[in-house]
């Protein structure tokens, strides 16, 4: 009898586990052969658009979608850090882009709200911006408790925190103003993934997924779409100082295409979807926590991680806490 009993629920279960992975493979392909069949469309004209603001706007993805946007002629707000690359980065897309307006803030979006804000507002006050590109963010190696809590608190600003005033700042002319409008966010493949060794960046990445999604069901009835993208390895100046810290990274790069590919999904999924999963990586990622439960995946890589993981390894080397 037990042993019947035993059999009917086994069968039972796996009938039904069976069901429940066919039908999450099978929304996902659905996801994916959307995104095959979206092409990048001309902000300016779906929005009847005069201006975005783009954050980290001085290279990779965000100084593609500058490009992008300035060639279906929008006018763009570049924010970026103030360095040299931005001063380059501007002058070069002014000279190439004479049709448009281009304007730059520099600013640390590391900092406080108080550091960049101001300036923020200052420089759109007189305009009507109503596309926002949430892009700027970097990625801090090392281990959590040992890393430099002022490096670690700009992290977690740059990546998080300056997407939520930015946005809500923006959010609130658009609807007072009742104008429609598109709020993207770049994410990361390594949202959906734990981060040891690099701790703020999955989880803010993470933070940022969730944040699109739950405001995106707000605002749709306001005529506001969210896109929050998730990319595999991109070729930017992400690497730059990081890469040779995180042999993981190394591997990232060599893997990495062009920014332009990110540029092109946001301007595809715009209206047409939320979350777009760009790239092989990205992908592999999603289909591991289809076939593993995300808290017995999580449980363990928290119990292996240190053991498997060749940048843990490294770093321990490194430690001075650790000695």
């Amino acid at each position: 009898m037990f042993d019947f009993v035993f059999g009917f629920i086994w069968s039972a279960f796996a009938y039904v586990a069976g069901i429940v992975g066919v039908i999450s493979c099978i929304t996902y392909a659905i996801a994916q052969v959307a995104q095959l069949v979206c092409k990048p469309q001309n902000l300016k004209v779906k929005y009847n658009a005069q201006w975005a603001l783009v954050t980290g706007a001085s290279s990779g993805i965000g100084k593609s979608l500058v490009e992008r946007l300035a060639t279906d002629g929008l006018n763009v707000v570049m924010v970026a850090l103030d360095d040299s690359i931005l001063a380059d980065s501007f002058a070069e897309l002014q000279k190439k882009y004479t049709k448009v307006s281009l304007r730059k803030v520099g600013v640390n979006l590391g900092g406080d709200e108080a550091a960049y804000m101001p300036a923020i507002v200052k420089a759109t006050e007189d305009i009507d911006v109503t596309l926002i590109f949430n892009n700027a963010g970097f990625i801090l190696p090392g281990f959590f408790a040992e890393s430099a809590k002022e490096r670690m608190i700009a992290n977690y600003n740059c990546n998080a925190t300056a997407a939520v005033y930015i946005t809500h700042h923006f959010l609130r002319r658009m609807i007072k103003d009742k104008r429609r409008g598109l709020v993207t966010f770049t994410s990361s493949a390594g949202a959906y993934f734990p981060g040891p060794t690099a701790a703020l960046y999955s989880s803010t990445k993470a933070f940022l997924t969730s944040f699109a999604i739950s405001i995106a069901g707000e605002l749709r009835d306001v005529g506001i779409d969210v896109v929050v993208v998730h990319p595999s390895p991109i070729q930017s100046n992400f690497y730059r100082g990081t890469a040779d810290q995180l042999g993981s990274l190394k591997q990232a790069q060599k893997a990495a295409v062009s920014p332009f590919v990110i540029a092109d999904a946001i301007l595809s999924a715009a209206g047409r979807l939320v979350v777009w999963d760009q790239g092989s990586t990205c992908a592999a990622f999603r289909l591991t926590l289809k076939t593993f439960d995300f808290a017995f995946f999580n449980e363990v890589t928290s119990r292996l991680a240190c053991y498997f993981n060749p940048d843990h390894k490294e770093l321990v080397k490194k430690s001075e806490l650790r000695k």
